[in-house]
């Protein structure tokens, strides 16, 4: 302890010291008698814990230097130490801030005195920083981003923090002093009282809970309540610390659909062989029976299947590139061919109510494009306008034109880009959408339709595929009358005629070369067989490898090209490829396969495999392929 004293009697001065040293062994005492001593020893380091001063100093008072010492050192204790104060100024000392006066001539109640001073200094200043910390603690608990709710055991609510009016959308003047239940919305109300019960019974309780709030919020929060005691053990209060987790659920429930798309994204392309089986034969068959018939009706019922069965085979091709993550690759395309078939197919499909107008020039400017997407932009859009015009009915509106951005109108375009486009354009007279919506429409996963009806990935998908193909998308929305969207795709701009693009060369016919075609599906066998040998081709059909690598050690200089499908019992068509280059390593084999087009390609990569043809594949694909590889093996030669 360090003592401050300010005497002018050095008898006085040894005589406090002596009692001191005495009473408190540890302390050290300056003694001090003159103005700039005394302010020395309380700028002094460290600084006296205790300040005993005489009233009366020739040029220098008591009251003085009490002043200086509230100044310097506010807080420490200062005991007056006079050989005669008088009551009238020892009442003002006190009253300016001395902690009590001891006359010299009663120097027994010294100690005790400055035990006291010292003590209640300690208690002072630990009640001061309490006080400080309940005073950080309260505004952090007023900051706090959790909803922090006291309640007394009637229900009244004491302590509202500004985390709670955020999250309830209720100020804390209107809740303060009012029960909760009166304040909060009748769900939340409801799970209240189940709440107070159970943490009565248990001390706390904690769960989720969708709860609408006063703003007409639907949020799901997680509330976690305790109950608080008193020193006696008593209950005092309810402590509520709700924590709003709507959007961390919509992030679990977008991760649990992500995991059921991988798992439909699994199952498709283990099926995706067997699809693709079925679909082969019907794509290759429509065109053997082309010729055959000659009725118009047979013939338009013929286009029918084919085109059924192509774009069955698109479908498979798209979802095998959603699980797999690939896109498939881009082809000049002239895209009003694949605006007829979505008008075909909301003509057939669309309800009466909805009138469909459509604009498609025969100009149209042709683009580099996956005609699958294409076609998967076009439809989502359409049947988007559908929903938003049902009940009801309206007019879908369809439409596609060539456009040249300048910088100038690129720049007042949402993502825009200066140069030629083809602009696809889908329109609706239904609902619209309100600013609040139109916001989070791109987002995956949000949907205003009801459970079950939408995955809320249509229009995700529809701004995804056109960003890869270098595009972008506008949307022009009114609430209640309908919404415009405008699809951008980079196009070509041909000298000639835009639809020259999409006309493909005739495929040269063969000269009697052998064919070992190679498939365990005997109607794909037989129908590939049939189209070869129709084409100038001679075949030889196996139903496994183990058949075919018998046959083809029978004749293995005669057969130029070995077909083989990928997957076959016994022995699939990699083994096949392995044992017959053990045979004839000079041998073309072309790969077969039903699980898309990248399945074969680490074969392909080996040199296996000549090429891959994907399952159902067209006759004109069948026979390109069979083509390119008799050439290459000629100029070889």
């Amino acid at each position: 302890m360090k003592i401050l004293h300010l005497e002018d009697a050095e008898h006085d001065a040894e005589l406090v010291q002596a009692m001191l040293a005495a009473e408190f062994p540890s302390c050290a005492v300056t003694v001090v008698a003159s103005r700039a001593e005394f302010l020395a020893g309380l700028l002094a380091e460290p600084a006296p814990d205790l300040v005993l001063s005489d009233f009366s100093l020739p040029g220098f008072d008591g009251l003085s230097a009490l002043a200086l010492a509230r100044e310097r050192v506010p807080g420490i204790p200062f005991i007056f130490l006079s050989g005669s104060i008088g009551e009238e100024r020892a009442i003002t000392a006190v009253g300016t801030g001395a902690y009590d006066y001891v006359l010299k001539d009663n120097l027994a109640r010294l100690p005790v005195a400055i035990r006291r001073a010292l003590d209640d200094f300690a208690q002072r200043r630990r009640r001061k920083q309490d006080e400080r910390r309940l005073l950080e603690l309260a505004g952090i608990i007023e900051r706090a981003a959790e909803a922090i709710v006291v309640a007394d055991m009637t229900g009244r609510i004491t302590l509202w923090n500004d985390g709670a009016a955020r999250l309830y959308g209720i100020r804390a003047a209107d809740a303060v002093g009012r029960p909760a239940e009166e304040i909060l919305s009748h769900d939340a109300g409801t799970h209240l009282r189940a709440a107070r019960d159970a943490a009565f019974e248990t001390g706390e309780w904690q769960q989720e809970l969708n709860i609408t709030t006063r703003d007409g919020r639907s949020i799901v929060i997680d509330v976690r309540m305790t109950l608080v005691r008193d020193d006696a053990g008593r209950p005092s209060a309810r402590l509520s610390i709700a924590t709003d987790i709507t959007e961390r659920k919509k992030l679990e429930e977008q991760f649990l659909r992500v995991q059921r798309l991988e798992s439909l994204g699994l199952l498709a392309a283990g099926i995706s062989h067997d699809l693709n089986n079925v679909l082969a034969p019907v794509l290759m068959a429509a065109p053997l029976l082309r010729t055959r018939a000659t009725a118009p009706e047979d013939l338009r019922v013929l286009d029918i299947l084919e085109k059924s069965a192509e774009r069955g085979s698109a479908l498979v091709r798209q979802i095998l590139g959603f699980a797999h993550g690939a896109g498939g690759g881009l082809r000049l395309t002239q895209v009003r061919h694949l605006l007829r078939d979505v008008t075909d197919v909301i003509g057939a499909t669309f309800p009466k109510s909805i009138v469909l107008e459509q604009h498609i020039p025969t100009d149209l400017w042709p683009i580099q494009a996956n005609p699958t997407q294409i076609h998967q932009i076009v439809l989502n859009l359409a049947v988007n306008a559908r929903d938003a015009m049902l009940p009801r009915g309206g007019t879908l509106r369809l439409r596609a034109e060539n456009r040249s951005l300048t910088a100038a109108e690129a720049a007042a375009v949402p993502d825009g880009r200066c140069g030629a486009f083809l602009m696809l354009e889908v329109s609706d007279t239904g609902t619209g959408m309100s600013a609040e919506v139109l916001a989070r429409i791109w987002e995956p996963f949000f949907t205003t339709k009801g459970e079950g009806k939408g995955t809320g990935l249509g229009l995700a998908t529809v701004r995804g595929i056109a960003a890869t193909h270098g595009g972008f998308v506008t949307v022009g929305t009114r609430l209640g009358q309908g919404t415009t969207f405008r699809v951008f795709l980079p196009a070509e701009t041909p000298a000639g005629d835009p639809g020259a693009a999409a006309e493909q060369p005739a495929v040269p016919r063969g000269h009697g070369e052998l064919i070992l075609v190679v498939d365990d599906e005997a109607d794909v066998c037989h129908v590939a067989a049939a189209i070869l040998d129709r084409h100038g081709y001679r075949t030889i059909t196996c139903s496994d490898g183990i058949e075919a690598i018998a046959k083809f050690t029978e004749r293995s200089t005669e057969i130029e090209v070995v077909l083989s499908d990928i997957n076959m019992p016994n022995l699939d068509g990699p083994g096949l490829a392995v044992a017959l280059r053990h045979l004839r390593p000079d041998v073309r084999i072309v790969a077969i396969t039903g699980l898309g087009s990248g399945s074969a390609a680490p074969m392909a990569g080996a040199d296996i495999f000549a090429a891959t043809v994907s399952k159902p594949f067209t006759v004109d694909s069948l026979l390109g392929t069979l083509h390119r590889i008799l050439q290459r093996g000629s100029a070889r030669s």
